[in-house]
């Protein structure tokens, strides 16, 4: 396929001084980029929200869907980070950050906000960089580690093609790669933190190492009762182990699993949704966890 630098540098300046969603639902943007997207040459400067991305040409990123889409999604998981950002500074530790999406959201809502990405893929956070190289952001602080339940040890991680699908628990896709990456626990990250200062938010979207990722987080839970915006997928719970620990997790720390419509479930009826997913699913989506009787519940099911 031939590749033009001209149509990319036209579609470019198309994009440049407007939000992405401004061409949502619009048929001319979608028939124009069906028409060239197999012409452009580069990856394309994004503004969306109060902040810039580059949105991939290549349809195995993650970023290529706000070309395709012209949205996120997420709308409620970005609500509620806004209403906690508007009701004091937050601290978000944002696991599997992937290109950056949720950190430079969570960024552009206050400076007084302290962000902390991590993701394991090398490939993928040389895409962060880049992305966090065209944003003014002093409040994010960037790991290339894989989150986990272990101090400073090597573990294999797993490549995907898809960008979206690398894990350190599973293979269950095209392989790009093996490689050894540093763990790190979120208790370790946060150390020197000023936790009373902030309101903190913890997002796990690692592929199936969520539960490893709360084990390394147990102090700061007991300390500082965060919210957890997690994803709920197969590979969690593939590992048998991790149904007991959740659950006794659940138990001993006073938490409970919230969708986003703001129904409170319990650990089996997350179960039985992910039994009854057709086989090409993995993932129900996110879902909090938030600990019962606390100032994060109120403002969760608060209307600000």
């Amino acid at each position: 396929m031939i590749k033009s630098n001209l149509l990319t540098s036209v579609f470019q300046k198309l994009l440049i001084n407007k939000d992405i969603r401004d061409f949502k639902n619009n048929f001319f943007y979608y028939l124009f980029f069906r028409i060239i997207r197999n012409f452009l040459s580069k990856d394309l400067i994004l503004k969306i929200y109060n902040f810039q991305v580059y949105g991939s040409i290549n349809r195995n990123k993650t970023s290529y869907f706000l070309l395709k889409k012209c949205e996120f999604g997420d709308y409620h998981e970005l609500s509620i980070i806004k209403r906690f950002s508007s009701n004091k500074k937050i601290l978000f530790i944002d696991c599997g950050c992937n290109y950056g999406f949720y950190s430079f959201y969570s960024a552009s809502l206050s400076k007084k906000n302290k962000i902390i990405s991590i993701e394991a893929s090398k490939e993928t956070a040389s895409e962060f960089l880049k992305n966090l190289n065209l944003n003014n952001f002093k409040n994010i602080n960037f790991f290339n580690k894989a989150v986990s339940n272990l101090i400073d040890e090597n573990v294999l991680f797993y490549e995907s093609i898809n960008d979206w699908e690398s894990s350190q628990t599973h293979s269950d896709f095209k392989l790009s790669s093996k490689l050894k990456i540093k763990s790190i626990r979120i208790d370790d990250l946060l150390k020197g933190y000023p936790l009373n200062d902030y309101l903190v938010i913890i997002k796990l979207d690692i592929e199936g190492n969520e539960i490893n990722a709360i084990e390394g987080a147990l102090e700061i839970i007991q300390k500082s009762e965060p919210l957890i915006i997690i994803e709920f997928s197969k590979y969690i719970f593939e590992k048998k182990d991790n149904i007991d620990y959740l659950k006794d997790f659940l138990m001993n720390y006073d938490y409970s699993i919230y969708d986003t419509n703001k129904k409170k479930k319990n650990l089996d009826s997350i179960l039985h949704m992910l039994k009854n997913l057709k086989k090409k699913y993995k993932t129900i989506g996110n879902f909090y966890l938030i600990k019962n009787n606390s100032n994060n519940l109120k403002i969760f099911f608060s209307n600000e």
